[in-house]
């Protein structure tokens, strides 16, 4: 008698696993592998973003180390807009350079007037779904 319950629970231990327990196995692998697939277009994306936004940061510096290589007389004041496509090899950009005169005693706010500090802003956007921008400043001072 005690054997014959020993031979029927190992019989029971070699049947294997039961058609609910490997669908549920089935169903969890099946929600992971999902998940992990759907990280691979947010990743592509913030890759895509993070490039646009280095090539603006390159285009704005590009830009001011221009005006700023000019001497204080020669950078005028104003406001310059290049559309996109201002340069072939980056079609999706466009850049704004504004150029003020700004008072030191009023907390560099713009001034009608040269009191010896000009404000050089830089502002490079583009669309990529949403329009997106750059932007960079500097002051320079007479000599």
């Amino acid at each position: 008698m005690e054997n014959q319950k020993l031979k029927s629970k190992n019989q029971k231990s070699n049947q294997g696993f039961t058609l609910v327990e490997v669908l549920i196995t089935i169903f969890i692998l099946a929600v992971a592998v999902v998940g992990a697939l759907a990280m691979f277009p947010v990743g592509l994306q913030v890759e895509k973003s993070a490039k646009m936004t280095n090539i603006a940061s390159h285009l704005a510096q590009a830009k001011m180390e221009e005006i700023v290589s000019k001497s204080y007389e020669e950078i005028s004041p104003g406001v310059s807009i290049e559309p996109y496509g201002f340069d072939s090899d980056f079609l999706s950009y466009q850049r704004e350079t504004k150029i003020d005169y700004v008072d030191p005693n009023q907390d560099l706010e713009s001034s009608t007037d040269d009191l010896g500090i000009k404000k050089i802003e830089i502002t490079v956007s583009w669309k990529s779904p949403f329009e997106k921008e750059v932007k960079i400043f500097t002051l320079i001072s007479e000599k």
